[in-house]
């Protein structure tokens, strides 16, 4: 049947602090879709997330749009397919971090401190993804991707047991990190399976770098991103993303980005991803590009890296750029 939908909603499940949801913008107080509230890790209910996700489906057939929903180019008119088949996951149930990024989404658009933040106990993620296995809810080649919070922080053997789940289904594996910490584990999903790893470094200068994190940790993550970068099984195809968010005033000028570039090149990276701090991003999408956007963004893009871009960022780049 054609109706107006969202891939997320049909095929994807995010596992947030305290809800499961069909969609990584949970954060935000404004999203109001979840499949289960009041989440905490116990076994999941199957018959309440399809009879949750089929109300949802049946309201976007009634062209009842949530107001959350509205704008985002992943809402489409087209056949969908409505089989209730896993495609991805994204686990984001963990908030222990010791990086203290100034654009952190749980600090900003959450409201929580940092100290609620690394003091809060995430239930466990393993017999979740293992009851979904066995109910044969997700389908293979699904892509998993692990957030927080800080994965190289997560408790002993969870990481070790998603990139397990993720051998047996043969899924692609996506793990999102500071980079602050070397992690043996990112370094053997690197060299043994299909495993993307994203750093965030956000700039190619010390100074630059510690104003964003608000640690002192610059030589050491791009330390860590090179040698990530050489473990990897696969570097020719980009295993190793390092990304760059935006920031107004902070590094949305020629210099950072020409510095970031030139950082990437030295370590040996092929794949850079680019994003705009997501508050600033809802408040410039619909208007003209600013100048100091159009500028970063152009030294990004002539870079000759393979390009990735973060959401609604891409279209907004076609849309102001070409």
């Amino acid at each position: 049947m054609k109706f107006k939908c969202c891939e997320y909603l049909l095929n994807e499940i995010v596992f947030s602090l305290s809800a499961v949801t069909p969609c990584c913008c949970s954060p935000n107080p404004a999203y109001e879709m979840k499949f289960l509230s009041n989440f905490n890790g116990k076994l999941f209910d199957v018959n309440k997330y399809i009879e949750q996700r089929n109300i949802y489906i049946s309201q976007f057939k009634d062209n009842i749009i949530p107001k959350s929903c509205i704008g985002c180019n992943k809402v489409e008119e087209k056949d969908w397919n409505e089989e209730p088949k896993i495609k991805r996951i994204i686990i984001t149930n963990s908030t222990k971090c010791s990086c203290n990024c100034i654009y952190c989404s749980l600090v900003n658009i959450g409201h929580q401190t940092k100290i609620e933040l690394n003091t809060r106990k995430a239930y466990d993620i393993k017999p979740v993804l293992y009851d979904l296995y066995k109910k044969n809810l997700i389908e293979e080649n699904c892509i998993i991707t692990v957030g927080g919070g800080e994965c190289a922080e997560l408790p002993q053997g969870e990481l070790d047991y998603i990139i397990y789940i993720a051998s047996i289904l043969k899924c692609r594996l996506e793990i999102l990190s500071s980079g602050m910490f070397y992690s043996k584990t990112i370094e053997n999903a690197l060299t043994t399976q299909n495993c993307i790893l994203k750093i965030s470094t956000d700039s190619g200068n010390k100074k630059t770098f510690e104003k964003i994190k608000q640690v002192k940790t610059f030589d050491r993550t791009w330390k860590n991103l090179k040698n990530y970068i050489q473990k990897s099984k696969r570097n020719k195809n980009s295993q190793v993303v390092i990304k760059y968010i935006i920031l107004p005033g902070i590094n949305d000028n020629i210099n950072e980005a020409k510095s970031f570039i030139k950082k990437c090149r030295s370590i040996g990276c092929r794949k850079i991803e680019i994003a705009i701090e997501y508050l600033y991003f809802e408040k410039i999408k619909n208007n003209s590009i600013p100048k100091s956007i159009k500028e970063t963004l152009s030294i990004l893009l002539s870079s000759n890296f393979d390009i990735s871009f973060e959401g609604q960022v891409q279209e907004y780049v076609r849309n102001n750029i070409g």
